[in-house]
């Protein structure tokens, strides 16, 4: 049996010394079942496709057309469809990218405001024995986008874009659980949670910022930086009561350490409400350009700080980093197709700005509803873990993510498995 290991790793040493990557042409498409498991949604059951074209192959491995769609459902109930088109070449000189996403959690997470000043008792988080489901509702999230981008100087542009999202929020409805025992009905009833926000509301957010792009490969960066800065205004389409603006800062770099098989990569996000105010239901979305997953929804889980609870983390003003090393041990072809073989151990780092109804919280301490041991404590929070890529043709990437946070009651061993990075 050693003999045969080693005999397989050598041929994959070999394989990976001979390979040479060859400039793919035209569309080049890769239907695949979408069986993987998060350890907040539970198993995930669907297929998803990644269309790429890439004209007579003088791009490769960048792509003038990529369109992807997903569509799944988890065994802890949640489903959603997922479709994104991106094109540097269908308008002249502009970069359009443009997605729409749907999703309904009937499970979904909610353990309150401002991280470790919300009390958590894990005995009540989806406690068959006792019945409760007591940090759960449902959300139900339609969001549309598109953005424009278009050269300023050289590796510098500006960007332009508009988002439409519409939120539904109810309580769970769970066989054989105590639905009228949950934080978001406590929220309500202490009026943390606004009746006129509690269900949810349509919005439309308008956006314009720059960015800088000097990566040699956009989803699989051997080298480079892409920085983003950009200014959002965010319009209540149900009530003109909540409406706000945000700053949104975004700066990833990759550094090859003398080779390009090994990458030091990290990314550092800042997201602050500079103006008006946020309704509770669109606390979790983490704002970026372009949507490359189905939800971005902070802070937790695979999308931002891996080792935490999905949504585990909400504020109105949040700075993180995500800190990995790519490393390459294996790349090969086979049937016509290239092929990497990509480990990353990772540490993420979050700080929050407990600010959201602090306050209106505080007063709330007596009925459970604050934490009076968290006062005083930034609340800092540190994951880490490792994941594995595994890259066809360099732009279609399967990647699983094992994280843990660390001193923390969000503390479960997180599984995520999903496509490309999480930056």
């Amino acid at each position: 049996m050693r003999k045969r290991f080693l005999s397989l790793v050598l041929s994959l040493a070999a394989l990976s010394a001979l390979a040479q990557e060859e400039p793919k042409t035209g569309w080049v498409f890769t239907p695949m079942p979408n069986v993987s498991y998060n350890s907040d949604i539970g198993l995930n059951l669907g297929a998803f496709c990644d269309f790429f074209h890439y004209g007579d192959g003088s791009v490769y491995p960048n792509f003038l057309h990529h369109i992807s769609l997903t569509a799944a459902w988890a065994t802890k109930g949640a489903w959603y469809f997922y479709g994104m088109f991106e094109s540097q070449a269908l308008i002249p000189g502009i970069r359009l990218s443009a997605s729409v996403t749907y999703r309904d959690a009937t499970m979904n997470n909610f353990y309150g405001f401002n991280g470790i000043y919300s009390p958590f008792d894990e005995q009540k988080d989806l406690n068959a024995d006792t019945r409760t489901a007591f940090y759960t509702n449902r959300k139900r999230f339609y969001r549309s986008a598109v953005t424009f981008q278009g050269e300023i100087y050289g590796r510098l542009n500006w960007v332009a874009g508009a988002v439409y999202r519409y939120v539904k929020v109810s309580d769970f409805n769970l066989k054989n659980y105590d639905s009228g025992n949950s934080l978001y009905l406590k929220y309500i009833d202490n009026d943390l949670i606004h009746a006129d926000e509690a269900s949810g509301g349509h919005s439309m957010e308008l956006k314009a910022g720059v960015t800088y792009d000097s990566r040699d490969i956009e989803l699989a960066p051997h080298r480079g930086i892409y920085a983003e800065a950009c200014l959002l205004g965010n319009a209540d389409l149900s009530r003109w009561k909540y409406n706000y603006a945000q700053l949104v800062l975004h700066w990833r770099h990759f550094v090859p350490l003398g080779t390009e098989r090994i990458i030091w990569a990290y990314h550092l996000g800042f997201q602050q409400r500079i103006a008006g105010e946020i309704p509770f239901y669109n606390l979790n979305e983490l704002s970026t350009l372009n949507y490359q997953y189905e939800e971005y929804s902070g802070l937790g889980s695979r999308y931002t700080i891996r080792g935490y609870r999905y949504n585990s983390i909400a504020a109105e003003g949040y700075a993180w980093g995500n800190f990995e090393l790519r490393v390459t041990p294996f790349c090969f072809d086979l049937w016509n197709q290239h092929f990497d073989i990509v480990l990353n151990p990772f540490v993420d780092l979050a700080l929050i700005n407990p600010s959201y109804r602090y306050d209106a919280q505080r007063d709330l301490a007596a009925k459970g509803l604050f934490n009076e041991g968290a006062v005083g404590h930034q609340p800092f929070m540190v994951s880490a873990g490792c994941g594995i890529k595994l890259h066809m043709n360099t732009n279609f990437i399967l990647s699983l993510d094992v994280g843990k946070a660390i001193g923390s009651p969000f503390s479960d061993l997180m599984i995520g498995m999903g496509t490309t990075y999480v930056f």
